[in-house]
């Protein structure tokens, strides 16, 4: 069950004078959502959770919109204003090809049409959400919002754009494509994943064969900033009592547990969308693609972008285009590229709500199977003691013999997708005998602990997902807990054992002593000394966790730069969350090059190249470094 608040900060909304009056909103409105306001109760405990309490699913939406805008408004509106593609009114011209690439995908014309074909229930959701943002403007005339006056139910179907990076596509070039028709660009993969990923979502289910009171336990650590994010429980009379984290600016709960199961979505790059090379024709003034030996007329639609530059709003019309594979992002040599990915934005809203509400692993198996959910893995758990873990969860059916991670001919019949894999089969994990799953931005080919021979033999576009550092640990500490209880698993979470420190580590200190005879490296000695003798364990007071950590650094930043060109999304992660780091193509004097650049620049930031963990929280550059150990590779 849900612990009950602990100590009561808001009792209830109470009716505002008419002094907070705004003219975006008639006196019938106003009357409206304050009669709403009053059928709902938020108490916050005292760690500051807020507990909503209605009688209705609509209400509980309102509350939790309203708390979201009284918390974090700023960052609400933010994802209102991505969501429509209005970035460029706010910032100005640097936006302006992202909001063409929203707008490529969904615009607030398809959005109404989604809420008039969406079932009335959930347009009752939509209608909170709408209701509980528009009462938090009406009732706090000193907020001023940047661009957002005023929500429309309707932007809620907004839900389903990629992420241009994701899809392996740059601003650059759609800049070049639409912003210059018939400029070229370099294609710079690297502009996908230009970072390393100092963040990581992880999650464990234990099944209650390993748990000492015999219940299942379920870890769920989202892949989200420590703060700017919310929690909250959300309670109606109408069969829901959830609790857990929602993205700001959205009513679902992401991941989080009722009082029958809990559910985890972990990153995934099970691909679920894919980029098409089109043959493009012109005849008298028209665009035509080649397809299946015939043309076909490219659709075209104008789409206004309106941008802020100085005190002026100005607007840029572009034509784009769109092939039946998905809108044209990009050009390539001479062919154009389109993006194909799943379009079901108002089955994913609606599935995403269905499971909060699920009372046994049968309904959560039914809601996730309308395979909506895109880039996401799921870790469950629930009462009756089940857990389970699926890897990705719309995958479309494709040629195996075809690289997905590249273009594909995007005019021949054989690169179609035929159709959806069912949930049976995905990889997937339901009560193993190992007597747990865990994924951690990871391959679903150690899920359950040791190699599974069976998904191995999956196709190759299921299976991106490298090993990573933090499935690692999960792996090596996950089969110790027996009897286990709550401590015990936030314990094992906590482990500061660094995977990669032990896999590449050893490496460093035998090319050195490979190279004793170099002199150039004789300064050395100590640093390498230090590294011999540490445990591979981050620890604040360890001069090793440092300089293993500033090194590994380095190897992945020259790991990536070693991939082949171009590089898919799926190859550039894998290396950025540590789980593809290799030392094949470095030479012992690259590596030894590499540790001597890091000492010096120790010595050049701080006087010396000693420097403990524990000096990480007063300088930003090991501030990020400190975040790696702690995140990325100490375990969930």
């Amino acid at each position: 069950m849900i612990a009950p608040p602990v100590r009561l900060l808001i009792a209830f909304f109470f009716v505002i004078s008419m002094a907070g009056f705004s003219q975006s909103f008639s006196p019938d409105e106003i009357i409206r959502l304050q009669k709403q306001a009053k059928r709902v109760t938020i108490i916050k405990d005292k760690y500051g959770v807020p507990h909503v309490y209605t009688k209705t699913d609509a209400d509980a939406v309102f509350g939790m919109m309203y708390i979201q805008c009284e918390e974090f408004f700023e960052k609400v509106e933010a994802t209102l204003i991505n969501r429509l593609g209005r970035q460029a009114e706010i910032e100005g011209e640097k936006q302006i090809y992202n909001d063409l690439w929203t707008r490529m995908f969904v615009d607030s014309t398809k959005a109404i049409q989604y809420y008039h074909q969406s079932p009335r229930w959930l347009q009752k959701l939509c209608e909170g959400y709408a209701n509980g943002i528009n009462f938090y403007l009406w009732s706090h005339p000193d907020k001023k919002p940047k661009l957002i006056n005023r929500v429309e139910p309707w932007i809620c179907l907004m839900n389903n754009v990629p992420a241009m990076r994701g899809a392996n596509i740059t601003e650059a070039e759609v800049r070049a494509l639409y912003g210059k028709p018939g400029a070229r660009v370099s294609y710079l993969p690297n502009d996908v994943f230009d970072e390393q990923q100092a963040t990581g979502s992880n999650g464990w289910a234990i099944a209650p064969t390993r748990t000492k009171n015999g219940n299942a336990m379920l870890l769920i650590n989202p892949h989200s900033e420590f703060y700017g994010r919310i929690e909250i429980q959300l309670v109606s009379k109408q069969g829901l009592n959830v609790y857990g984290a929602p993205f700001l600016g959205q009513f679902n709960i992401f991941q989080g547990f009722n009082e029958h199961c809990g559910w985890m979505h972990p990153i995934t790059m099970a691909d679920s969308k894919d980029l098409y090379l089109e043959h493009i024709e012109k005849e008298n003034g028209r665009y035509f693609y080649r397809y299946n030996n015939a043309l076909r007329s490219l659709d075209s639609t104008q789409i206004t972008i309106r941008y802020k530059q100085g005190d002026s709003l100005l607007v840029k019309t572009f034509t784009t285009y769109r092939t039946h594979h998905g809108p044209v992002v990009a050009q390539r040599g001479n062919q154009w590229v389109s993006l194909k990915t799943l379009e079901a934005n108002i089955e994913l809203l609606a599935a995403n709500w269905l499971k909060t509400k699920s009372k046994n692993f049968d309904a959560f198996k039914t809601h996730i199977n309308t395979r909506t959910l895109t880039g996401n893995n799921i870790i469950y758990a629930d009462r009756a003691g089940n857990i389970a873990y699926w890897h990705g969860n719309f995958v479309p059916i494709r040629d195996p013999n075809l690289d997905w991670k590249q273009p594909v001919d995007g005019s021949s019949l054989n690169t179609e997708w035929q159709g959806t894999h069912g949930l049976d089969e995905v990889p997937h994990f339901i009560n193993p005998s190992s007597g747990f799953v865990q994924n951690c931005n990871s391959t679903p080919l150690f899920g359950a602990g040791v190699f599974d021979t069976l998904i191995a033999k999956k196709p190759v576009y299921m299976l991106p997902d490298g090993h990573t550092p933090r499935a690692m640990s999960a792996i090596r500490l996950l089969p110790n807990l027996q009897n286990a209880t709550i401590d015990d698993v936030i314990r094992a979470a906590h482990d500061t054992y660094l995977a990669n420190g032990e896999r590449f580590i050893p490496q460093l200190t035998q090319s050195y002593y490979a190279m004793a005879a170099d002199t150039a490296f004789s300064a050395l000695a100590s640093p390498i000394q230090a590294l011999q003798n540490w445990d591979f364990r981050a620890d604040t007071l360890s001069v090793a966790t440092t300089l293993a950590v500033l090194w590994m650094e380095k190897i992945v930043e020259l790991n990536l730069k070693n991939l082949p060109k171009p590089s898919s999304p799926e190859d550039q992660y894998a290396v950025s969350n540590g789980a593809n780091v290799t030392l094949k193509d470095i030479s012992p004097q690259k590596q030894l090059a590499i540790l001597a650049e890091v000492v010096s620049g120790l010595r050049k930031d701080f006087g010396s190249w000693q420097i403990l963990g524990a000096k990480s929280i007063v300088f930003s550059e090991m501030q990020r470094v400190s975040l790696i150990v702690i995140v990325s590779q100490a375990g969930p």
